[in-house]
């Protein structure tokens, strides 16, 4: 196999959730690649080429089985992707660039006891570090309200489609569905730095759930958080990139569900928004993690164009 030597360090890049596809997760998809998601991720990967980045030499895309607990996604594929990129090169060291689900699988890596000390910068770019109130109720099989003056979100159709299909081809019902074939959404989930998120009906006035009572509660990220401080120690250099002004869902209020459903992690339906974050991730939850951190007007998907001058000035 040939090496090539260059002065620019690799950089590896990690898709956000259900931009990875091949066999592995649907038969008959062939070999790993963005699959619809490339309507995406392909012009971004463009976009790095202009920055003197060339695919498979310099630039290496770390595709993943998205489905799975996100530490084993980081160690089955991510792990692999920066051992190719640095037997290709000869770099001692990487650095990672992941997008949404994507930012929670690198620092799974980063943060990890296997740990090889092989990555310079990691560049998360609108990951929910605090997770996100609209996997909790996809991981509790609620049907979220879509509000009319909302704009169509990408990301949710997709999940909607995926959770439809999972119903279709499992004999168990939708959550236990949800449960057995797409166990990474509770990783997803808001964290205990998110802050309270469900709102319920309580006589003639509404209160948060205190987070600690939550039958489901994100153990994956509350473990990474508190924890944050072991990139500092490891030399690593973290960037933080969230998009806003545009319609996010910040809290889930409790509409068309009985209260015990509530409290045992059943289905919340509708939804409190705010405009202070990228129509997925609020801002709040990109930045739990600590770093030099970025708000850009765009949203979830625009980000990664609108955020190419500023990797400019990171990677090169």
């Amino acid at each position: 196999m040939q090496m090539h030597r260059m002065r620019k360090t690799p950089l590896v890049f990690v898709p956000g959730v259900f931009g990875s596809r091949g066999d592995m997760i649907i038969p008959g998809t062939g070999r790993w690649s963005f699959g619809a998601a490339g309507a995406i991720y392909d012009p971004f990967v463009r976009q790095l080429e202009q920055l003197g980045y060339e695919r498979n030499i310099s630039l290496f895309i770390a595709f993943y089985d998205w489905r799975q607990p996100l530490p084993n996604a980081a160690q089955t594929f991510l792990v692999h992707t920066i051992q190719e990129a640095k037997r290709k090169t000869g770099a001692r060291h990487v650095n990672l660039l992941g997008h949404s689900m994507g930012g929670l699988v690198s620092r799974a890596y980063v943060q990890s006891d296997y740990y090889q000390d092989d990555v310079n910068q990691l560049i998360v770019l609108c990951s929910p570090n605090a997770g996100s109130p609209a996997n909790y109720a996809y991981w509790t099989g609620a049907t979220l309200e879509h509000h009319s003056e909302a704009p169509v979100n990408v990301v949710s159709l997709y999940m909607d489609r995926y959770l439809s299909y999972l119903t279709q081809i499992s004999p168990l019902n939708r959550v236990e569905a949800i449960h057995m074939y797409f166990p990474s959404l509770l990783d997803c989930v808001p964290s205990q730095d998110y802050g309270n998120y469900v709102i319920v009906n309580a006589s003639d006035s509404k209160r948060f759930v205190p987070y600690q009572t939550l039958g489901v509660q994100n153990l994956f990220l509350d473990a990474l958080n508190r924890d944050q401080d072991i990139l500092k120690r490891r030399n690593i250099e973290v960037t933080l990139i969230a998009g806003m002004g545009h319609n996010t869902i910040q809290y889930l209020q409790e509409n068309h569900c009985p209260l015990t459903f509530v409290w045992n992690a059943g289905p919340v339906w509708d939804t409190v928004n705010s405009d202070a974050g990228d129509g997925n991730v609020m801002m709040k939850s990109v930045f739990t993690l600590e770093g030099d951190q970025h708000v850009i007007e765009a949203g979830h998907i625009e980000a990664l164009f609108i955020s190419v001058p500023l990797l400019k000035k990171k990677l090169t």
